[in-house]
């Protein structure tokens, strides 16, 4: 089973080695009840399980809880970037593109597989010109200035021929030249679940479906909270010395929990919507930076099997945990993409999507008119009771905000086991999965080059392993040769494996059918409602990796056919269109 996590007196930091799956979590809740930690960290999003992984390289004893699954809200619902925001710098938010710059050069080096170069064009049409060339060509520059000029390439400006060169699709009316920088891609889901299996090496305790009810104090100051195992309801006290609130889009929420908390992180929800649709559809060979009617920009991402469009940027009001994609947004990102691609044989139309989602971004309140002016910059606070907040912030920076929440949460804690403490690592230590990849040239080349050599992959499923796992690619292979029919692909045209399913609920704590085709797969993403025909077998599969009554195989059928159901885009939704909320929904 496990060896009991314990801080040695040399401040050194011994972990407890387990496998991560369901057959764990009854001992894992047995130790949230027995065990005193320094700190229990509220959210399993990419911010909380940055949050618990720091904390623990340094020698806290850590829990994390998330109520749902790990990445279900925000963290698995942006626009898949780690980008310093060239539109920042239209903003003047310099600070933050030279932090977020900064962050994305280490996080290419600390994990290569999940932090991987791309190519952006940013195109200029007379009709919706904002700036220049020229004045692109100069911003770009001081873009690259705050990247000390790490970056994989320097951004180039370009005549009309040689964008249309590098994307074909390019509409060539009133097209006026453009620029070509790079940035980033990730798999944010992945994100957050390497971060998470680095917190529990280090001796962290990460449990999901347990929530946050309620503080208990004692002559003012925290002695423990009361939580709840949302799969039997059971309520259960965990003693602690501090909480980090790193709940995003329910920080509002935690706050009235924890009653007079500090005020100052009140939120401005924003929605962000992306559209999938096929590859041949929109084939594009660059990620195109689109400037939308309004004057928004909008990304076309180019995916290996498809192509996504997105972010619309509103302001919510509506419920936080579900927020839909209605037909508004999607006519308005389609909208977007026709007025720049010719898109093969006919414009793109709402019976090309594939899926779709949208999140909710956790922006802290200023005195901006809109969302999309609305800082992502981060704040920490603390109350002297023994919570310390997290509000805001972006993806790409999730590992600067995870550092200064912890040295916050230090103020907190007994200056004697501060003193006992290391510094933070994270800065400098590679997460799980780029072990072997740190320093290595052209590294998923590399890794893919000898996953198809070693082991007979195709290219295509060589390349998936290696993006998705870096050097833990040959662990899933491991459990795919293990599996009866483990290579197979679940579905022909994609390269997922049956063996990398099986892999993934052993070691990343999957309990539902969602879990695994939305969060720790893009599954969902890529094959939407034809996953539906593949469910029983998945069902069966997956209950037989949990060791599951078959009664839950139905339970999970449903569950992903309900969350299917909820995002599907309706054309009869048209009528949404032509209210003056829909018009003024994307309006600056």
């Amino acid at each position: 089973m496990c060896r009991l996590f314990r801080r040695p007196s040399s401040g050194q930091v011994l972990g407890f080695a387990m496998a991560f799956s369901i057959h764990q979590r009854p001992a894992m809740l047995l130790r949230l009840q027995s065990e005193i930690f320094d700190m229990v960290v509220v959210g399993g999003g990419i911010t909380g399980a940055g949050v618990a992984r720091d904390a623990a390289l340094r020698g806290l004893k850590v829990a994390l809880i998330e109520r749902g699954d790990f990445a279900i809200g925000t963290s698995s619902r942006s626009s898949k970037l780690i980008h310093g925001g060239v539109r920042y710098l239209e903003m003047g938010d310099v600070a933050l593109v030279f932090e977020a710059v900064r962050e994305r050069q280490r996080l290419m080096r600390l994990a290569p597989h999940l932090a991987r170069p791309q190519s952006f064009l940013l195109p200029v049409y007379e009709a919706r010109k904002k700036h220049s060339v020229f004045i692109l060509d100069v911003g770009l520059t001081l873009y690259d200035l705050l990247a000390s000029f790490a970056g994989v390439m320097h951004h180039r400006a370009l005549r009309t021929k040689p964008m249309k060169r590098l994307e074909p699709l390019l509409k060539s009316a009133g097209l006026d030249g453009g620029v070509r920088f790079w940035d980033a891609m990730t798999d944010d889901g992945r994100l957050v679940m390497a971060n998470l299996r680095g917190a529990l090496q280090a001796g962290a305790l990460p449990v999901s479906r347990v929530s946050f009810v309620e503080p208990v104090w004692k002559n003012n100051r925290l002695l423990s909270v009361r939580l709840r195992d949302e799969l039997s309801g059971q309520t259960f006290l965990v003693a602690t010395q501090t909480v980090v609130s790193a709940t995003g889009p329910w920080t509002d929420e935690l706050h009235g929990k924890w009653k007079h908390a500090p005020t100052a992180q009140t939120l401005r929800p924003s929605k962000g919507v992306h559209i999938v649709v096929p590859r041949d559809r929109l084939p594009l060979n660059q990620a195109v930076m689109m400037t939308a009617q309004d004057g928004r920009v909008v990304f076309a991402l180019p995916w290996p099997h498809a192509t996504v469009l997105g972010t619309t940027d509103t302001l919510y009001h509506g419920d936080i945990r579900e927020p839909e994609a209605t037909f508004a947004d999607a006519a308005y990102l389609l909208d977007t993409a026709n007025q720049h691609f010719d898109a093969p044989d006919r414009p793109l139309e709402l019976a090309d999507v594939i899926s779709s989602w949208a999140g909710i971004r956790p922006l802290v309140a200023n005195s901006s008119e809109s969302s999309y002016k609305t800082s992502r910059e981060h704040v920490v606070s603390t109350d002297p009771r023994g919570l310390v907040t997290v509000a805001g912030g972006k993806l790409t920076t999730y590992r600067v905000m995870a550092e200064q929440t912890v040295d916050a949460a230090l103020k907190l804690l007994p200056a004697q086991l501060v003193a006992e403490l290391k510094p933070s690592p994270t800065a400098t230590l590679p997460l799980p999965g780029a072990d072997q990849l740190v320093g290595v040239i052209r590294p998923l080349e590399t890794l893919s080059d000898r996953l198809q050599g070693q082991h007979k992959l195709a290219e295509d499923v060589a390349w998936h392993l290696a993006r998705s796992y870096g050097s833990d690619a040959e662990d899933v292979l491991a459990a795919c040769d293990a599996e009866p029919g483990g290579r197979t692909p679940v579905l022909a045209d994609l390269p997922y494996l049956w063996g990398e399913l099986a892999w993934l609920t052993r070691e990343e704590m999957v309990i539902t059918l969602t879990d695994l085709c939305v969060r720790r797969t893009q599954l969902y993403y890529l094959a939407g409602e034809r996953l539906l025909a593949l469910a029983p077998e998945m069902a069966r599969r997956l209950a037989g990796w949990c060791d599951a009554p078959d009664a839950r195989q139905a339970e999970w059928i449903a569950e992903l056919a309900a969350f299917i159901e909820a995002r599907k885009i309706r054309a009869e939704s048209a009528l949404i269109a032509a209210s003056p909320e829909a018009e003024s929904a994307h309006v600056a």
